[in-house]
């Protein structure tokens, strides 16, 4: 008669923690948000290609510029076609077109990787509270980039379009701001969570 032992293994692995149905929801609702903001950055980007060729290519009538703002179609009898513009004041717009674009860019590009980080399940960690404050200062970055180049426009003389003050971009400044501070009270609790964890 055979004799049949039952060995217990020398190591288990540890069972991975199940997943909540609110982690899941987060996790899931985490990857359509990198699908989103993926799609936002391409069209941004896009829309920034296309208006940098439209500055320095396009000579006819339907890309205008007046002193209240740019005009695609027909403008006000203020504006003038923006391919008229020496290629001198067409570049300084570039470079402008390009700072203001920017900022909405990385920002979009965070968010993008702050979902990703969420759909891996990396929620209040420290890299999660640091891309969340990147999102709080590209956002305030947005809202002072129009006065930074109206003050650098207005003292080189290229300044056509006058109309840079909305009260959107103080908006966005201090909402930029607060996102900003949560991400900083985020980081100052993981580091408050780790101090506890050292001492256990």
């Amino acid at each position: 008669m055979a004799t049949v032992l039952h060995l217990k293994p020398l190591y288990r692995a540890p069972a991975a923690p199940e997943e909540s149905p609110a982690q899941r929801r987060v996790r899931l609702g985490s990857r359509a948000a990198v699908w989103l903001f993926t799609g936002l950055l391409s069209l941004a980007a896009a829309i920034l290609v296309t208006a940098i060729a439209a500055m320095l290519f396009y000579k006819g009538e339907l890309v205008r510029i007046g002193p209240d703002n740019c005009y695609i179609g027909e403008g006000p009898p203020n504006s003038v076609a923006f391919g008229s513009l020496p290629l001198v004041h067409r570049l300084v717009y570039v470079v402008v077109g390009i700072a203001r674009a920017t900022p909405i860019l990385m920002m979009f590009w965070s968010l993008r990787a702050l979902f990703a980080g969420y759909a891996l399940g990396e929620v209040f960690s420290g890299g999660a509270a640091r891309r969340f404050g990147r999102v709080g200062a590209w956002l305030c970055a947005y809202a002072v980039s129009p006065f930074l180049c109206h003050l650098v426009l207005a003292a080189t003389g290229y300044e056509i379009d006058r109309n840079w003050a909305h009260m959107a971009s103080l908006q966005a400044f201090i909402l930029g701001l607060l996102v900003f501070v949560i991400g900083q009270v985020m980081q100052v609790g993981r580091e408050i969570e780790q101090d506890r964890e050292a001492f256990v």
